[in-house]
């Protein structure tokens, strides 16, 4: 016959009681762990941070966007609302074919192919701009809740683009290579400003032209023209040297032949008082001081005559 093996349960022979207290005892642990995971999911999605130069937009199906904006820090709201981001504190953006104004060994080619009086150019260029806090609600109406980094990029970014061509064609080649590339940041940065501001609620403080580049044709065309310019400049330069110079050495002249009549006139004056002074009185008196002096002056008839009136004559 076969041995008959008895599998007992553990619990056999215990009460009821006894035997269902382990069951509940995991039935409260899992329920607790259930309940601190949907707590700690309630609160990250309650849970909202705005950073630092930001302002968050708060929107609910029930009530929509609501008027006040989140300033910078960590807020409770509620799971079922949304909260989109936006800067208002200065952004910038580079468009550039240069990896190093993006601090990168690496970036995509956004530099902007624009038109100018006399040829194309290629621009560098940093735009710093924020969005004006108090247009960010309706942003968020307007743009169906994208936030201020998906505005930017989607579109602000393609606005910024076909702007800067607008403007750049009031320039030559000349005026944006070298002599005005400061007027032409300034003119971009005022239409920007115009045109963003009623767009996009975004306020432009600068646009910046940090590079300038030139098809190779062009270029040979603008270094012409500078090595042109500068010759004039010289040749004016030296023109306008040797009119001083020569109204320097006319100023002389005119100075060396002044002193020659002073002098002239001088020394006629003083002749003229010279001559005025001698009298027949004067003559009469020096003649009668030498002979009583030197007892050898004789005067005959108008004419003056010396005769040696000494002993051994």
């Amino acid at each position: 016959m076969s041995e008959e093996k008895n599998y007992s349960n553990p619990t056999d022979g215990m009460p009821p009681e006894a035997s269902a207290k382990p069951k509940n005892k995991w039935k409260k642990r899992i329920l607790i762990v259930v309940a601190v995971l949907a707590l700690g999911i309630f609160v990250m999605k309650s849970l909202d941070r705005v950073g630092q130069g930001e302002v968050g937009v708060v929107y609910t199906m029930r009530n929509g966007v609501q008027d006040e904006t989140l300033a910078p820090g960590y807020h409770f709201i509620a799971p079922w609302a949304t909260v989109k981001h936006y800067p208002v504190a200065q952004q910038q953006l580079v468009l550039s074919n240069n990896p190093g104004d993006y601090n990168d060994d690496s970036h995509a080619d956004w530099h902007v192919d624009a038109p100018a009086d006399g040829g194309m150019v290629k621009l560098n260029m940093t735009i710093n701009y924020n969005f004006i806090p108090d247009r960010v609600t309706d942003l968020y109406e307007r743009f169906n809740g994208m936030d201020g980094d998906q505005i930017v990029d989607s579109m602000v970014q393609n606005s910024i683009i076909a702007y800067i061509k607008e403007v750049t064609p009031k320039f030559s080649v000349m005026d944006i290579y070298s002599d005005k590339r400061s007027d032409v940041s300034k003119t971009i940065t005022e239409y920007l400003n115009e045109k963003l501001t009623k767009e996009y609620g975004i306020n432009i403080s600068s646009a910046l032209i940090i590079d300038v580049q030139l098809d190779e044709a062009l270029q040979e065309k603008v270094k012409a023209k500078e090595q042109a310019k500068q010759e004039a400049e010289k040749a004016e330069l030296d023109k306008q040297t040797a009119i001083a110079q020569g109204e320097a050495d006319k100023a002389r002249a005119e100075a060396a032949a002044a002193v020659t009549i002073t002098n002239a006139e001088a020394e006629a004056k003083a002749n003229q008082i010279l001559s005025a002074s001698i009298t027949e009185n004067l003559i009469r008196m020096k003649e009668a001081e030498a002979r009583l002096k030197h007892g050898w002056i004789t005067v005959q008839g108008a004419d003056t005559v010396v005769t040696d009136k000494s002993d051994n004559g």
